[in-house]
């Protein structure tokens, strides 16, 4: 096969250390220096030409009537559309060149040139980057085209919805890959949780798809639910309602349910400023045991988030099961225990790198950006004999996920690190935050043997709210 290559630059250099011998290759440049470099180190370089490579008479004496291939690949594109217009009328069948100023796009498509855009494939893998690193973007067609694929996050709205969601007229559908297998696109497939969306469109449409995607999480604690319950156990009911109250003004719930007791609190409603409360207001009155109607009325009044007293500690009970963590579990959105530390200015969360570890800081990050509140990720290290290996690169390894997320979502997150007890250390800095954001995902425990998340839980003491591997 026979090339002419206008330009010797990296652009050249990497593609001659990739061609075979049965190429055949003719160089122009205005530098004699760089084409003898070539010549001298590729085999497959046959021919070179010095001066400029828009010249008609050096393009003529490329012997462009016997080229399979014309490439354009100086860094001028005035230069680079004078030779590809003359190896058009030449004859060359296949053309290409490098376009850096996209003003002269249309030039180049009336000759029918295949471009290299690396302007704009530096952009939008730059814009990309900043937007979403998960998500991953191809061009096609000769750059008038992308394909985009991102993965269904389980905080991501589509979720649990038909494929139907994703109908739009500037991009389409063009395949869902799941669990190994790719499935048929009809209307009665629901998107799920770590699905591969592969979507078709035009050049940048990243922006829409973004806007409806990937960039639009719902915001805590919709993704559970539009209702928030506030439930008055125990003897601080009036400040469990207050704290409620705040969440209920600063977040994007819907409406809200009170279960109380009429005997303690006959009219709840007495002790809420209806000024700044507009939401829909339903009373429960307690009937039955308490855990048993909070579960009841979470699936009834589709409630994204609990608010409640610490449960009554039992010592029997609390020998064999971690009652706060079991009761996370069993619910179908987050709980918080409620210690009046409102307003949460500063949320702290234990992380260690898990998937729930993750969702509580990303819930943390979500809730801080209504709140405005500020939030920092503490990463405990257990002493290396507990383990049997260094946790030096454990640690880091952690933290990189902490800026993972932090990227992501563009909040800067604050990194802690402590060494010795989890449960000591954490309830320590506890001492100077006002939430609490942990995730769990075990909620037994053996007997007599303490359960990490259960005294966490019970020791810390500012608010706590607790993401269980049942949610959202």
């Amino acid at each position: 096969m026979k090339a002419v290559i206008c330009g010797a630059g990296r652009y050249t250099r990497n593609l001659l250390g990739r061609l075979g011998d049965r190429w055949r290759i003719t160089l122009i440049d205005a530098s004699e220096k760089a084409l003898k470099e070539l010549m001298d180190t590729h085999a497959t370089v046959a021919k070179v030409l010095a001066g400029d490579a828009a010249s008609p008479v050096l393009l003529d004496k490329a012997g462009l009537g016997e080229t399979d291939y014309f490439l354009a690949l100086t860094d001028n594109d005035k230069v680079n559309l004078a030779a590809v217009r003359f190896a058009r009328k030449a004859g060359v069948p296949h053309i290409l060149s490098v376009l850096y100023d996209l003003s002269l796009e249309a030039k180049f498509q009336k000759l029918d040139v295949h471009l290299l855009l690396p302007g704009n494939m530096v952009g939008n893998t730059l814009y990309h980057y900043l937007q979403d690193p998960r998500i991953q973007v191809f061009s096609v067609a000769r750059g008038t085209g992308e394909v985009v694929e991102i993965e269904v996050t389980r905080d991501n709205w589509i979720a649990g919805m038909s494929v139907t969601v994703l109908e739009d007229p500037e991009w389409r559908l063009a395949g869902l890959y799941r669990a190994g297998e790719w499935m048929p696109l009809t209307g009665e497939l629901m998107l799920a949780e770590g699905d591969r969306l592969i979507l078709l469109g035009k050049r940048n449409f990243f922006r829409s798809v973004c806007s409806v995607l990937a960039c639009g999480h719902m915001p805590f604690p919709a993704p559970w639910g539009r209702g928030l319950m506030i439930v008055l156990n125990g003897d601080e009911g009036a400040e469990t309602l207050e704290e409620g109250m705040y969440l209920l003004r600063n977040t994007r719930v819907g409406h809200v349910s009170i279960l109380y007791d009429a005997v303690d609190m006959p009219d709840p409603t007495a002790h809420i400023d209806r000024k700044n409360v507009r939401h829909d207001i339903r009373l429960h009155p307690m009937d039955g045991r308490l855990t048993d109607t909070v579960k009841t009325l979470c699936r009834k009044d589709q409630i994204g988030l609990v608010v409640m007293r610490p449960l009554g500690r039992s010592f029997l009970k609390s020998i064999s099961r971690p009652e706060t963590i079991a009761l996370a579990h069993e619910l179908a959105c987050p709980l918080l225990i409620a210690r009046n530390s409102n307003p949460y200015d500063r949320i702290l969360v234990p992380f260690n790198g898990t998937a729930m570890a993750a969702l509580a800081l990303e819930t943390a990050v979500g809730l801080a950006e209504q709140i405005g509140a500020l939030v920092d990720a503490a990463v405990v290290q257990e002493p290396d004999f507990i383990h049997g290996e260094s946790r030096e690169s454990w640690s880091d390894k952690t933290f990189k996920k902490v800026r993972e997320i932090s990227h992501i979502h563009k909040v800067k997150i604050g990194e802690i690190e402590c060494r010795g007890n989890p449960v000591k250390e954490i309830t320590a800095l506890a001492e100077r935050y006002q939430l609490m954001v942990v995730g769990s995902t075990n909620p037994q425990k053996e007997l007599l043997t303490p359960h990490v998340g259960e005294l966490l839980v019970e020791r810390t003491p500012c608010s706590v709210l607790i993401l269980a591997s049942g949610a959202p």
